[in-house]
């Protein structure tokens, strides 16, 4: 009887075990609400941006079809003055494309001066070009 139980229990417990609980993806939102300011910065490597928590940093880069480079982020590194809206590539998939657009929404969070940085260039090898941008959020 202790045996048919047991089979009883264990064989509860893993019908249990094979329907995992539906889980939900939580994104940390920044409390600051968006002022529906949108800033182009794409031509600003170099300078200073000046805005407001809550303001929305767009910014554009092209690369190449044909290379082995592409862009990668470098700063802000820390400091959560940024968050990731949205990021859009476009060339990748259309054969005839000769370049690709990569296009990024950034929330500023909180008040803060930090540097917006991306490199061009292959990973591990000095870039072949730089986008810097000094943001003061006030």
């Amino acid at each position: 009887m202790k045996q048919v139980i047991l089979i009883l229990v264990l064989g509860l417990m893993l019908a249990g075990c094979g329907k995992p609980a539906a889980q939900t993806l939580e994104v940390p939102v920044s409390g600051v609400p968006e002022t529906g300011l949108v800033l182009d910065v794409s031509s600003q490597t170099g300078q200073t941006a000046t805005v407001t928590p809550g303001d929305v940093l767009y910014l554009k880069l092209i690369s190449s079809v044909d290379s082995p480079k592409q862009w990668m982020a470098t700063s802000p590194t820390s400091g959560d003055y940024l968050i990731l809206k949205d990021h859009k590539t476009a060339g990748l998939a259309e054969e005839s494309a000769k370049e690709i657009i990569n296009e990024w929404w950034f929330k500023v969070a909180k008040v803060g001066n930090f540097n917006l940085g991306f490199i061009y260039g292959e990973f591990g090898k000095t870039p072949d070009q730089v986008f810097d941008l000094t943001v003061v959020s006030q």
